[in-house]
Order: C-alpha cells, then structure tokens, then sequence
C-alpha cells in the first residue's frame, strides 16, 4: 500500500501544481478537505476509494490516472531518424517524428520537397486537421483551388478533408513540421 500511496501523493501533486492550483483552491473544487489533501500529497494519509474518487470527479482525470505512475518519458532525436517515406521519385520525403497514439490523436511528421515538386495530397477522414510549420524554404499549399504561401517560421491550419496540394516553386529545399490531428 505504500507504493500507491506515493505514486497517488505525486500525482495528485503534480495536477494540482500544473494546473496552479492551491490546495483551498483543490479542495473547492474536489470537496476533500484542505488538511486531507495536504495529508496525501505529503504521504501521511492513504485516501478511501470514495476519497479518489472524489478528488478524480473534481479534476476531472479518470480514476486510475491518479492511481497509476505517469510515464516521465522524454525523447531526444533527430528529425530524419526513422523509417523515410516518399512520393515523387523520392522529391517528397517525410519521416514520422511522433506516431499515431489513439491517447493523443495526433502525429508528426518531419517532411522535406525539393525544389520544383508538387505533391498532391488525398483528403483526410472527418474532421481531420493539418498544421504545417515551415522551417526553411517558402512552401505553396493549395487548398480548394486556392493557393496559400507560407514561408520560414510562418504556419497554416486547415480543415483536411479536402484535396490539397504541396508546392515548392523556389530553388531550395522546404523542411517543414506537419502535425495531423484526429477528430
């Protein structure tokens, strides 16, 4: 029991804290006292399973995610690392940064296009988002028959479940950051 009592005391911690919430401020909003709150967070107290639930209703976190050792997992790695894929004759090239995870319902992708190359894009499912950050180069997406420029440090946003077409009409090559988020 002492195990989950730490692992339930670091993460009520780490909510609360995140969210900048002070522990009057927790208890208002959980209906767990002051005192009982500070009682767990320090590990003095093991809470009931009406306390947890409680404290999981307020902060509005499923109950086993108080009950379970969150992942304090960080990536360091290279954009190009990882299996390549490309379209083009190998013009268009993106390589997955950050997978599908049905959690997260996004992913990323590092892509490159050699100059002069157009990549056409089918539409995505639903309402699926795509967020494009250009790195370096001056990319042209043409969404809807409509052409729009965007250049280093500049981003666009829109609605994917339509055609769109990736441009690089320069004379250097695009890097750019694609986020795809899943409805």
């Amino acid at each position: 029991m002492k195990q989950e009592l730490e692992i339930i005391s670091e993460n009520l911690k780490r909510i609360r804290e995140t969210r900048g919430l002070t522990l009057e401020q927790l208890s208002e909003i959980t209906g767990v006292s002051k005192s009982m709150l500070r009682q767990i967070e320090t590990g003095k107290s093991i809470p009931t399973i009406a306390t947890i639930w409680k404290i999981a209703n307020g902060l509005k976190v499923s109950f086993t995610y108080l009950m379970v050792r969150q992942k304090k997992e960080v990536i360091v790695k290279k954009l190009t690392e990882g299996k390549m894929l490309s379209a083009e004759k190998g013009k268009y090239r993106i390589y997955p940064v950050i997978p599908f995870d049905p959690k997260r319902a996004f992913e990323m992708y590092y892509m490159e296009i050699d100059p002069g190359t157009i990549y056409k894009s089918e539409p995505h499912e639903g309402e699926t988002e795509e967020i494009i950050i250009v790195q370096e180069g001056n990319l042209i997406i043409e969404i809807e028959n409509k052409e729009y420029s965007i250049k280093k440090d500049e981003l666009l946003k829109f609605n994917a479940n339509v055609k769109h077409i990736y441009k690089n009409p320069g004379d250097t090559l695009v890097k750019a950051i694609i986020e795809i988020v899943y409805p």
